[in-house]
């Protein structure tokens, strides 16, 4: 109850401190004493907050201007919003707010906040000025949101090369470690375990694909990193892009971000073990426990259910093609009911087989598949080849006590 209140009074204290929708800056020149720089927060301690922040700060000595452009926001009034988050056709936007309540936001959460200047020619200023105020303007701050492609860290990094076509240089071939986009937000779900499971869940294997330096500022610390290590033409000459980075705030380390016991890794390792005595338990005792067939595999369909609705009924391009379909097989939702039969209709029998053979597959060829299973799939996939497996036999086998002869015939 007092984490949901701490998130609601941050909320109530960003909508307050983000300038009316109405202030326009177009027009606005600055003056020589102007600063423009690049504004990174530290992750937070929410899944929301998991990968930090990047954003812009224009501060004007002489007329008292000291605001904060912000791509990671969005109105709560949209129409439909959660609908829309969930498609992923929720518009997000370029707000403003003042630099000590942005500031006093972050410290409320305890995330550190570093300044970068950006090494800019008077000129260059009023250049990127108006990139930003035009940028503002109602009919330009809204776009589509995309985690990896255009997010609050790509936009500031586009915006400067779109400011400046042709006149700057990444020098980040020292990035390059080999990791996918899975990879890189995996640097960050330590603290979060329950959040990296649901995303690797959720997300299909185009997050898999090796991501290039360039596509490794989509997180705000490789943002602040590449445009360190970036250079800028002026007056005829190479410059350094940014000036030196100083902190603003520095987070308290007696308070780490750390993940809580309770894992996922835990719970389903638990789980199969679980499954594997009363396995065993029916065994022994001729039964099958049918009411925990019917939802188990219910809940593994509806899995699947979401998963594909995620994939084809979204405009959310990370959760395509996703292999946890092999697993999560969304007509077990449907079949689930007719686990409850002691004797499985013929079908039934050939489904469960045929699903089971499939999450074998699934897991023998873990290491092949191109996209990165999360550790906690395998003791899900091993309990579901295990139940399918035994609901086939056991109806084999109560069949065959009860027509006896018939099955004699058979054979």
């Amino acid at each position: 109850m007092k984490a949901f209140v701490k998130k609601l009074a941050l909320a109530l204290l960003l909508s307050v401190f983000t300038l009316p929708a109405w202030a326009q800056f177009e027009g606005v020149q600055l003056s020589p004493e102007a600063k423009i720089s690049l504004i990174t927060c530290s992750p937070g301690p929410d899944l929301y907050a998991i990968f930090g922040h990047s954003a812009v700060r224009v501060n004007d000595p002489v007329t008292g201007m000291d605001v904060v452009f912000n791509y990671g926001t969005f109105d709560f009034d949209e129409p439909n919003f959660y609908l829309k988050f969930a498609q992923g056709k929720l518009r997000y936007k370029l707000s403003a707010a003042h630099f000590q309540d942005f500031v006093y936001s972050y410290t409320m959460e305890n995330r550190s906040v570093y300044e970068q200047d950006f090494n800019f020619t008077e000129e260059q200023k009023q250049q990127y000025w108006g990139f930003l105020t035009h940028n503002y303007l109602p009919e330009n701050r809204f776009y589509l949101y995309d985690f990896f492609f255009d997010n609050c860290a790509t936009r500031i990094r586009d915006g400067v090369e779109a400011t400046f076509p042709n006149q700057l240089a990444f020098n980040i071939s020292h990035f390059d470690k080999d990791y996918s986009f899975r990879n890189l937000i995996d640097l960050y779900l330590g603290p979060q375990p329950w959040g990296d499971f649901g995303i690797d869940l959720a997300l299909g294997a185009r997050i898999d694909q090796k991501a290039t330096p360039y596509q490794y500022m989509f997180l705000p610390d490789y943002l602040a990193k590449g445009l360190a290590s970036a250079t800028i033409a002026r007056n005829g000459k190479t410059a350094p892009l940014m000036l030196e980075t100083k902190t603003i705030f520095e987070r308290d380390p007696s308070q780490p971000l750390e993940a809580g016991w309770l894992t996922p890794q835990l719970v389903f390792w638990t789980f199969l073990v679980v499954v594997v005595a009363l396995t065993v338990m029916d065994f022994i005792k001729r039964r099958r426990s049918r009411v925990f067939d019917m939802a188990f595999f219910f809940m593994l369909g509806v899995l699947g259910i979401v998963v594909v609705l995620l994939w084809f009924a979204t405009d959310h391009q990370a959760t395509a093609y996703n292999f946890n379909l092999l697993w999560a097989i969304p007509t077990h939702a449907v079949v689930a009911f007719f686990l409850g039969h002691i004797i499985l209709p013929e079908w039934v029998r050939k489904y469960m087989l045929a699903t089971a053979i499939i999450t074998t597959v699934a897991l023998i060829g873990w290491p092949l598949w191109p996209q990165m299973y999360h550790t906690a799939f395998l003791p899900i996939m091993v309990a579901a080849v295990l139940r399918g497996a035994y609901a086939v036999w056991f109806s084999k086998r109560a069949q065959a006590l009860e027509h006896p002869q018939s099955i004699a015939q058979k054979i």
